[in-house]
């Protein structure tokens, strides 16, 4: 299997990558979008076909927040497939959620530091909120590779490594959540026709959920190359593998 190359990336190129490994890997990837996403697609649809949210706001806030944990952890998963394909790895499921559930509370401090801070910055002004989402995007990434001191350092890791290019990183944002938010468009398109659009919606998000992780994933090698010359042994090394990369 080949060894992908980690250097520094236009944003073309980032989402080239994004997509060469979402085909790749399509199995893993989709698999823990299932895993991981599944629970709060169910009660979301369910919510959705039964009256929307004023029918039930609970169990609409409940899918929320579901959606917000499984997006952590499969966030955390998806940085252990990309890494995996760069070292030359073939990407395994399970291997993949074990490693994030293995820092499942630091992944969870850091992301929700990290939602309550993007979300106070957007109460003052759209433009603070898109600043400091943009400043926060590889929090994530920083705690799962980088294993700081304590989760919330992952803030600042990331907001410094992010400096000079939150512009790179709003670009790639809007692009991602575009592709996340088309089959939303569609399905209120669709939804004039015929009930089950927003299932097939729903279905479609869970094929696509997987490009943002990678996205951000390719992102972060990108600014650690930048500004730290990062290449597959230092990658080798945070993921705890101790030995040489394969094909290096």
């Amino acid at each position: 299997m080949a060894t992908y190359q980690i250097r520094a990336m236009s944003v073309g190129e980032i989402l080239d990558g994004t997509f060469t490994i979402y085909r790749r890997y399509f199995g893993p990837l989709i698999g823990i979008a299932i895993t991981c996403y599944g629970a709060p697609a169910v009660l979301g649809v369910y919510v959705e076909l039964r009256g929307g949210v004023l029918f039930a706001p609970g169990l609409w806030g409940l899918a929320m927040l579901l959606q917000a944990i499984g997006g952590l952890i499969a966030a955390g998963a998806t940085v252990k497939v990309v890494s995996d394909a760069f070292l030359g790895r073939e990407p395994v499921m399970g291997d993949a959620l074990h490693f994030a559930l293995g820092k499942i509370w630091r992944i969870l401090v850091a992301g929700i530091a990290k939602y309550i801070l993007v979300f106070l910055a957007s109460i003052l002004l759209l433009i603070p909120g898109v600043i400091v989402a943009c400043g926060y995007a590889v929090v994530v990434q920083v705690v799962v590779l980088e294993d700081p001191a304590s989760p919330t350092d992952a803030l600042g890791r990331s907001w410094s490594l992010t400096k000079g290019s939150k512009g790179r990183a709003f670009v790639l944002g809007v692009v991602t959540f575009a592709i996340l938010l088309i089959p939303a468009f569609v399905a209120g398109v669709l939804a004039a026709f015929f009930q089950g659009a927003f299932v097939l919606s729903t279905l479609v998000q869970l094929l696509v959920y997987p490009i943002f992780g990678c996205a951000l994933t390719l992102f972060y090698y990108d600014l650690r190359v930048r500004r730290e010359a990062f290449d597959l042994e230092h990658l080798s090394r945070q993921l705890g593998l101790g030995a040489e990369p394969a094909g290096a």
